[in-house]
């Protein structure tokens, strides 16, 4: 059994957060996914927290702090794959987006249905799109 500490991986989101994924919250909550269509992987999980398409203000009134969900497309498996992080010592509302603070992967899983559900809030982040290298626009 894992060790309140014990964690997988630490690395930074997109707003230069570090971000853990605990292997409790692996353990506990990721694997209910298991048994999905399409089951969670700790690679989707450091895939879209690393490199996401956008991030959601998450309004989850369960989730008590500060969060943002993380949202992927995986093409090989044609569905968003969407994670939830919960940062800490954030003293003022959607700090995280400044950067430096520490945040903790809550679950992840792939969005079964295509809306999107009641606790993800607005867009508030996207990736931008790459130009072609010959593109001159």
């Amino acid at each position: 059994m894992a060790k309140n500490k014990d964690i997988y991986w630490i690395r930074s989101d997109v707003f230069e957060n570090y971000v853990t994924l605990p292997v409790w919250v692996w353990e506990q909550h990721a694997s209910k996914h298991e048994f999905d269509d399409i089951p969670a992987s700790e690679e989707h999980i450091y895939q879209t927290v690393v490199d996401p398409d956008q991030a959601h203000r998450n309004l989850d009134p369960s989730v008590i702090g500060e969060s943002c969900i993380f949202v992927k497309y995986f093409a090989d498996a044609q569905h968003h794959f969407l994670v939830p992080v919960l940062y800490d010592g954030i003293n003022e509302p959607d700090e995280y987006e400044k950067g430096g603070k520490k945040g903790r992967v809550l679950t992840g899983y792939f969005r079964s249905s295509p809306g999107l559900s009641s606790s993800m809030g607005p867009i508030f982040w996207s990736k931008m799109e790459k130009k072609d290298e010959g593109d001159e626009k």
